[in-house]
C-alpha cells in the first residue's frame, strides 16, 4: 500500500511541475545587425499573456549564438529593470535601446524536461 501512496504522490509532482518555468540570464553581446531577436506580444499569440516573447531566433546571430534562447521563451528583464506588466512597446524599446551588451533574464516554458529534471531531482 505504501508504494500505492507513493507513486500517487510522485504523478502529483510531475504535474504540479508541468507549468513551471525555468529561469535563467543570458549575456547578448549586439552585432552590426543588432541582437537578432525577432519580439512578440504575448496578447497577440494564443496565449493571450501579456509579456515580451521571442518570436524568433535569426540564425547566426548573436542570439542564436548564445545557443539558448528559442521561440517561446519570455523576456522578464533587461539589464536588471523589470519588463513584467510593462507596455509591450515600452518594453521592446527599452531592449532596443540597452546598449551594446544585454543582460537578459529570461522564462522558459519547457514542459518536456520539466519532467525529465523532475525525475532526476
Amino acid at each position: 500500500m505504501a508504494a500505492g501512496g507513493s507513486s500517487e504522490t510522485e504523478t502529483g509532482n510531475v504535474e504540479a511541475e508541468e507549468d513551471r518555468e525555468d529561469v535563467f540570464t543570458v549575456e547578448i553581446h549586439r552585432g552590426p545587425h543588432g541582437l537578432g531577436l525577432a519580439l512578440v506580444d504575448g496578447t497577440k499569440t494564443p496565449l493571450r499573456i501579456s509579456g515580451i516573447y521571442v518570436k524568433s531566433v535569426v540564425p547566426d546571430s548573436p542570439a542564436a549564438r548564445c545557443q539558448k534562447l528559442r521561440t517561446g521563451d519570455r523576456i522578464l528583464a533587461v539589464n536588471g529593470v523589470s519588463l513584467v506588466g510593462m507596455d509591450y512597446n515600452v518594453g521592446r524599446e527599452l531592449i532596443r535601446s540597452s546598449g551594446d551588451t544585454l543582460r537578459l533574464l529570461v522564462a522558459k516554458m519547457d514542459t518536456k524536461s520539466s519532467s525529465e529534471t523532475s525525475a532526476t531531482n
